[in-house]
């Protein structure tokens, strides 16, 4: 009974959509055969600084940080293979884009959580990223006290994590249409098809990037 009415609201908000905002629901694969993930999934990797962009940072020194990407991003994107980095010895500011990935031939950008100038790569970064853990970019920090007192530390990320898991939520059961509504997990076990959103077109790509990346 719950389960109906909670698919017939949903049913209810997309006509107000369509017929409201003159928008058409959002065509998207059926997600309930896919793998799927939690927030227990979204590993954090403890003595790392997490930014509202879903991009961590791990002091190594007064000289140098690297900047990775955390599990919840990982998760939702299903498959991340990174390019157009920032060349060396750039100077980016906190919220400047460091390097890219593309999701379903949509170009996402990932943004630097800390102000400072571009030191290396991790050149041992091969295909698709599985590991919360690899760095991606080391920086030299510009101001570092100012940059980290605004991020997340691992001991309050979890509490965080669970408020972006639940954002995630609310932007796919928005961008279904009802038939996907009815065949997805996530709504009776809580979890979330793994790369959910690379099984979207650019519009709800877009979405996400606006929603989760920026810093």
């Amino acid at each position: 009974m719950v389960a109906t009415l909670v698919l017939i609201t949903f049913g209810i908000l997309i006509l107000i959509d369509v017929l409201v905002f003159n928008r058409s629901p959002k065509k998207v694969s059926n997600l309930g055969t896919m793998q799927v993930f939690s927030q227990k999934d979204a590993i954090l990797p403890k003595e790392y600084y997490y930014s509202k962009g879903h991009t961590w940072v791990h002091v190594e020194n007064q000289e140098k940080v690297n900047i990775g990407l955390d599990g919840f991003i990982l998760n939702a994107l299903g498959k991340v293979e990174l390019s157009n980095f920032a060349s060396l010895g750039k100077l980016v500011s906190k919220g400047d884009v460091l390097f890219e990935t593309n999701v379903n031939n949509v170009n996402v950008k990932f943004r630097s959580p800390v102000k400072g100038i571009v030191t290396g790569f991790n050149t041992e970064l091969k295909g698709n990223i599985k590991d919360p853990e690899n760095w991606c970019v080391s920086l030299k920090p510009l101001s570092m006290n100012e940059d980290m007192s605004s991020l997340i530390s691992s001991n309050a990320a979890s509490k965080w994590i669970k408020s972006e898991f639940r954002r995630l939520k609310d932007l796919l059961i928005y961008s279904m249409e009802p038939a996907g509504l009815a065949g997805a997990t996530m709504y009776d076990g809580g979890n979330i098809a793994e790369g959910a959103i690379a099984y979207f077109e650019e519009p709800i790509i877009k979405d996400f990037e606006e929603l989760f990346l920026k810093v």
